[in-house]
C-alpha cells in the first residue's frame, strides 16, 4: 500500500515555543490514520500546516510523492485536502445549500442557478444518508448539525485527503453512527483520512494505523493497531506507564438498587447505562439537565 501523505521533519516555531519538532510520519491511501496525543501535543498545529494556514519553518509535506508548498488554504483545497476543524467555519445567514457550495455555486452570466444547485445538494445529501434541509439557514441548526454540514462540504469537494479534528465532540449517537459510516465508505473509496480524537474506542473502531504525538514530537507510528492495547497508547501519549488508579480499592457490590439501561437524550452523545448497588455511592454533578 502506497504512502499517499508524508510529513518529513516538519518543524514549526512561534515566539517562545516550538510547537512541532522534526515531525515525520506517513499515511496510506485507503486507510484511516489516527493522530493521538494530549492537549498541546501539536496535533492541531500540524493540521493547520496541512491546510495551508501555517507554513512550516523546516521540513517537507509530500502528497503522492511530490513536495507541496501551500501559501494559503486555497492551495491546499486545490491539492485535494479538506480539514474539518473543531472550530466550525460557516456563514450563519446562508442556507445549508449555499454553505455547502460556497465559492462554487453554479451560475450563468453571473446569476446563480439555484434550482440546479438545490437538486445537486439534495441528491448528494440523500446519498450520504444525512437528513438536512438544504434551504435551512445555518443559524437555525444545532451545533451537531452544523458540524455535519462541514463534513458534507469536504465530501462534496471530492477531497482525496480528509482530516477530522475531534469530529464527534458535539455529535449525537445517531449522527456519530452516520459519521462512522461515511468514514468507512471514504476509506473503501481509497481516500486518505487523518482522524484526531481523544476517544480511544473510536480510534480502535475506525483507525488502521496511528501516530502518537507528545510535546510536539513524534513518539511512535503504529502501521497497524492489531495487537496494540489501550494501555499502550495511553502510556505512549503521557510518557509513563499507567499502572494504578488513584485511591482505587476493590469493593464487593450488594444488590442492585437502581439500574439505567440505554438512556437517550438530546444532550447525550450516546446511550447511557449505569448500575447502582446497595454498597456503592454515586455522585452526579451537573449544572443543568443532560436529558
Amino acid at each position: 500500500m502506497s504512502a499517499h501523505l508524508q510529513f518529513k521533519g516538519i518543524t514549526k516555531s512561534f515566539p517562545g515555543v516550538k510547537a512541532l519538532d522534526q515531525v515525520s510520519f506517513s499515511a496510506n491511501a485507503g486507510t484511516v490514520h489516527g493522530l493521538l496525543g494530549e492537549n498541546g501535543a501539536g496535533k492541531s498545529t500540524l493540521l493547520k500546516i496541512l491546510s495551508g494556514q501555517y507554513p512550516p519553518n523546516q521540513g517537507q509535506l509530500l502528497i503522492g510523492g511530490k513536495p507541496c508548498h501551500f501559501a494559503n488554504a486555497a492551495d491546499a483545497i486545490s491539492a485535494g485536502v479538506a480539514i474539518i476543524h473543531q472550530e466550525l467555519q460557516y456563514v450563519p445567514y446562508l442556507s445549508v445549500m449555499e454553505n455547502l457550495l460556497l465559492g462554487r455555486l453554479p451560475n450563468r452570466f453571473g446569476f446563480v442557478r439555484a434550482g440546479e444547485a438545490m437538486k445537486f445538494v439534495s441528491s448528494r445529501l440523500r446519498t450520504m444518508g444525512v437528513s438536512l434541509n438544504p434551504t435551512t439557514k445555518l443559524k437555525h441548526l444545532s451545533v451537531a448539525q452544523r458540524q455535519m454540514v462541514e463534513i458534507c462540504k469536504a465530501l462534496l469537494r471530492d477531497a482525496q485527503i480528509i482530516a477530522l479534528d475531534e469530529p464527534t465532540s458535539s455529535l449525537s449517537h445517531r449522527e456519530t453512527e452516520i459519521l462512522f459510516r461515511l468514514v468507512k465508505d471514504l476509506r473503501a473509496a481509497g481516500k486518505t483520512l487523518i482522524y484526531v480524537s481523544h476517544r480511544l474506542d473510536e480510534v480502535f473502531e475506525l483507525c488502521d494505523a496511528a501516530t502518537i504525538f507528545r510535546d510536539g514530537r513524534t513518539v511512535v507510528s503504529h502501521q497497524s493497531l492489531r495487537g496494540v492495547t489501550r494501555e499502550q497508547l495511553v502510556s505512549e501519549m503521557v510518557g509513563r506507564e499507567i499502572k494504578d488508579i488513584y485511591d482505587y480499592r476493590v469493593r464487593t457490590l450488594g444488590e442492585p438498587r437502581l439500574e439505567v439501561e440505554a438512556l437517550e437524550g438530546s444532550r447525550l452523545a450516546q446511550p447511557a447505562s449505569l448500575l447502582l448497588a446497595s454498597s456503592c455511592r454515586l455522585t452526579v454533578k451537573t449544572s443543568k439537565s443532560i436529558i
